[in-house]
């Protein structure tokens, strides 16, 4: 039982830092509402582990109070972003700054030794080349494309990695680094990234909306990442917006992402002479992914192109009534548009989501939704994946 309020009070003490970037001894037992001898002993004790360093004296009407910060370079972890064309490595401090990054093409060859020598040469080189004490690296977290547990769309499945399932490619790096690995959906791991990188505390709960080659959801409630039982919470793209509408590949009907994700938008501009020209979309040309065709929508979009904008209105207006279902089920005041779909198409997407959200809000809920972009949003899973492994060593 002691050790247990020992680690809460730990865990308390360090998220409440990390997301106010300093804070005095008092101001700590005030936020966390534990005693001011609580906070002293787990000071002490975080800062002869060297997690936090105090950063000089702060003038008050009294007595000056000694600020503390977490050290950023006290803990690293790694994170890998796997998607159809780009693998993305950070490398992340405990105050979710991304100290280095490394970009590489995705493997064209599917051999799964292939892949896993290439992710563990790549990891070698982010933590070489970043010059950092490599015992302070805590781990690697990967963000796997879509739901957890090899339950994907068939055509979302990057060709490199459709031989793996997302857990034994976790073993399979682990065993090879020496590291502990932590596999997340790409989603989740953007909410955590959020969280950290934009400081949020854990009284803010909030729905990180993802769109890369599919539609995701991220929820963050009392600082802690939803999965559900199967580790696929957030489903945000197989919500049902038209209870008769086309089948979708999960099995059922009327899904928000076949009717208004990424793929039916670029596939509908693909079919359209006029649109695809707006968006030099070539039918003839070799595959190109969801993420990239959606970029080239989104883009002739901004430029004034009619019929591409269309496409994306259309899509936003789906979108936006699921958003606003989220919203109403968990009674959240903040949406995060997140992941390189919504990067390349924010100016759609979240003044329909506004809109719709905010008729009901100040007649019934008496509330204010706001909706925001990440400032982090097309790299958001990478760092997300190394936060998950900081974040699952504050909690202990």
């Amino acid at each position: 039982m002691k050790e247990a309020r020992l680690r809460g009070a730990r865990e308390s003490i360090l998220d409440a830092i990390r997301a106010s970037e300093q804070l005095s001894r008092v101001q700590l037992a005030t936020m966390t509402g534990l005693t001011e001898a609580a906070v002293s002993m787990t000071v002490k004790r975080l800062l002869a582990d060297g997690l936090i360093v105090e950063t000089g004296r702060e003038p008050t009407a009294g007595k000056p109070r000694t600020m503390l910060r977490l050290d950023p370079a006290a803990r690293l972890a790694v994170g890998i972003y796997l998607d159809e064309e780009t693998t993305t490595y950070v490398l992340t401090g405990q105050t979710g700054g991304v100290l280095s990054r490394l970009a590489r093409p995705a493997p064209e060859s599917g051999d799964e030794q292939e892949v896993l020598d290439r992710l563990v040469a790549d990891v070698e080189v982010l933590l070489s080349g970043s010059g950092v004490d490599r015992a302070r690296c805590l781990g690697i977290g990967v963000v796997w494309p879509g739901p957890r547990n090899g339950v994907r769309n068939p055509d979302d499945a990057p060709p490199h990695l459709r031989g793996w399932r997302d857990d034994e490619l976790g073993k399979r790096l682990a065993e090879a680094t020496g590291w502990p690995v932590l596999v997340e959906n790409d989603a989740t791991a953007a909410a955590v990234g959020e969280y950290w990188v934009a400081r949020l505390g854990p009284q803010q709960g909030f729905a990180a909306l993802y769109m890369g080659s599919g539609l995701g959801a991220g929820l963050i409630i009392e600082g802690r990442a939803m999965r559900g039982g199967g580790g696929n919470a957030g489903e945000f793209g197989h919500l049902c917006v038209q209870v008769d509408g086309p089948a979708c590949w999960c099995g059922s009907r009327g899904c928000l992402e076949i009717l208004a994700g990424p793929r039916t938008v670029v596939g509908a501009a693909a079919s359209d002479p006029v649109a695809a020209a707006e968006a030099g979309l070539d039918p003839d040309a070799p595959r190109q992914s969801v993420i990239a065709g959606f970029a080239a929508v989104a883009r002739a979009a901004r430029a004034g192109a009619p019929r591409c904008g269309a496409l994306l209105e259309e899509s936003a207006r789906y979108v936006a009534a699921a958003a606003e279902s989220i919203v109403n089920l968990l009674d959240l005041d903040l949406i995060v548009l997140t992941g390189p779909g919504f990067a390349a198409a924010s100016s759609i997407y979240g003044p329909a989501i506004t809109s719709r959200i905010a008729a009901a809000d100040g007649r019934t809920w008496h509330r204010q939704v706001r909706v925001t972009v990440s400032t982090a949003a097309a790299a958001a899973s990478a760092t997300g994946a190394a936060a998950l492994v900081l974040q699952s060593h504050i909690r202990g």
